[in-house]
C-alpha cells in the first residue's frame, strides 16, 4: 500500500545515506544561521519544546536506529545543552506539549521491534521543571505514534490519529486526573498530518496519510461537542507538511509529500477560516518534507531544511512573507538536515537542533537570526 510505504521511507531517513546538498545564499537573504552548541547525544525524530524561561527542551528521538531515553535542555543565554532527566521508556515519533504550568506531557511515540518494524506505545510521561525529571502520565487507550497533540485552552490535550494501524480516534489528557478520555473520531484514518489550534479554540486537522497514500481533506474538532466536522480539501493531498497559525487566523500549510519520494511537493496553500477552504499561497524554491516551518515576528513564516525526496538533506532556508503570499531565501544552514526540529525564542531567534545530514544522525544546533532584528 502506497501510505504504509511512504511511512517505511520516511523512517529510512534516520538510517540510510544520502547527499548534502547546500543551498547558496543569496545577497538578498532575509536571515542567517550561526553555530548554537551541540548535543549530549545526536538524535532525529525528536521534540522540542520551548519553556518559559526561554530554554529549550529536548527529549527523546534515535540516532542510527539506537532509540533514546534522554532529555537535555538548550540555554540560549550560554548556547549550551545540558542533562535534563530520562524517561522511562526510550521512545521517537512522540508528541511534546507544554503544558498551562510549566510542565511538559509527552504522549505515545514508536521503538523498533526484533523485525525492526515500528510498534507503538500508549504510555505518556510529564517532564517537571522544578526537578528535570520524568513521572507517569497515564496511558492512551489506543498505542500511537505518528500522531498530534494540541493544547486547548481550558488546559487538556487533544490527541489526534496516527499509528498502531492507522487511526481515526481521538483522545483527550485532563491534567486535573492525569489520564485520557475519548474525544470523538475523524472521517478519515491518518497519521503525520497537522493539527493546530484556531482562535476559535476549535483544532483544524489537515492532510496526512491512510493506509493508501495522501490525504487532502481537513477536518476540525469542536470542544463543545467532542467531535470532528469537514473543512475542507487541499488541491493537493499531503502528509510530512506542515502547517502554522497566521496573524488573523489563516493557516498555512507547506510543503510535505503528496505520493512517494518522487512526489515531494514545493507548493503551499492558506486555509481561510471565514470560508473553511483552501487556497494557493506561493511556491517554495525547493520542494521539501520533513521539513520544519515556525512563524517569527512579522507574521513570517521561517523554513528549513527537509529531504528533497531523491535522497538529498537541504540546507537551504526560505521565508514565506503574508504580504507577497510568495517565499525568499533566509540563509543556508551549514550542515543540510532533515527530521530536525526549529523552535522560536524570545528573542525572534529560531534554534535547529538535530536532523540527520548524509549517513548521519547530528548533534549540532544552529540559531537563525532575521537580518531586521
Amino acid at each position: 500500500m502506497r501510505g504504509l510505504l511512504t511511512v517505511s521511507v520516511v523512517l529510512a531517513l534516520s538510517l540510510a545515506p544520502g547527499v548534502t546538498v547546500a543551498a547558496e545564499e543569496e545577497p538578498s537573504s532575509t536571515g542567517s544561521f550561526s553555530p548554537a552548541g551541540s548535543l549530549v547525544e545526536a538524535r532525529i525524530s525528536h521534540t522540542a519544546t520551548p519553556l518559559p524561561d526561554g530554554r529549550v527542551l529536548i527529549v527523546g528521538g534515535q540516532n542510527l536506529g539506537s532509540i533514546l531515553t534522554s532529555a537535555e535542555v538548550w540555554d540560549p543565554v550560554t548556547a549550551s545543552f545540558g542533562p535534563a532527566g530520562s524517561l522511562a521508556e526510550a521512545r521517537w515519533g512522540h508528541t511534546a506539549t507544554l503544558l498551562p504550568d510549566g510542565r511538559v506531557l509527552i504522549v505515545g511515540g514508536a521503538y523498533y521491534d526484533e523485525d525492526g518494524d515500528a510498534e507503538a506505545f500508549a504510555s505518556a510521561e510529564v517532564w517537571d521543571p522544578v526537578t528535570a525529571s520524568f513521572g507517569p502520565a497515564g496511558s492512551l487507550a489506543e498505542a500511537r505514534w505518528g500522531h498530534t497533540a494540541t493544547l486547548v485552552p481550558d488546559g487538556r490535550v487533544l490527541v489526534v490519529g496516527g499509528r498502531g494501524d492507522v487511526l481515526a480516534s481521538a483522545e483527550v489528557w485532563d491534567p486535573a486526573t492525569a489520564s485520557f478520555g475519548p474525544a470523538g473520531s475523524l472521517a478519515e484514518v491518518r497519521m503525520v498530518h497537522t493539527a493546530t489550534l484556531l482562535s476559535s479554540a476549535r483544532v483544524l486537522v489537515v492532510g496526512g496519510l491512510d493506509a493508501d497514500g495522501p490525504l487532502a481533506s481537513a477536518e476540525v474538532w469542536d470542544p463543545a461537542t467532542a467531535s470532528f466536522g469537514p473543512a475542507g480539501s487541499l488541491a493537493e493531498g499531503r502528509g510530512m507538511h506542515t502547517a502554522n497559525l497566521l496573524p488573523g487566523g489563516r493557516i498555512l500549510v507547506v510543503g510535505g509529500m503528496e505520493g512517494g519520494p518522487d512526489s515531494v511537493l514545493a507548493s503551499a496553500e492558506v486555509w481561510d477560516p471565514a470560508t473553511g477552504t483552501f487556497g494557493p499561497a506561493g511556491s517554495l524554491a525547493e520542494r521539501r518534507f520533513t521539513h520544519t516551518a515556525t512563524l517569527v515576528p512579522g507574521g513570517r513564516v521561517l523554513v528549513v531544511g527537509g529531504w528533497d525526496g531523491s535522497n538529498a538533506d537541504t540546507a537551504s532556508a526560505e521565508v514565506w512573507d503574508p504580504a507577497t503570499a510568495s517565499f525568499g531565501p533566509a540563509g543556508s544552514l551549514s550542515e543540510g538536515r532533515s527530521g530536525h526540529t526549529a523552535t522560536l525564542v524570545p528573542d525572534g531567534r529560531v534554534l535547529v537542533v538535530g536532523g540527520r545530514a548524509t549517513d548521519a544522525t547530528l548533534a549540532s544546533a544552529e540559531v537563525w537570526e532575521p537580518s531586521d532584528r
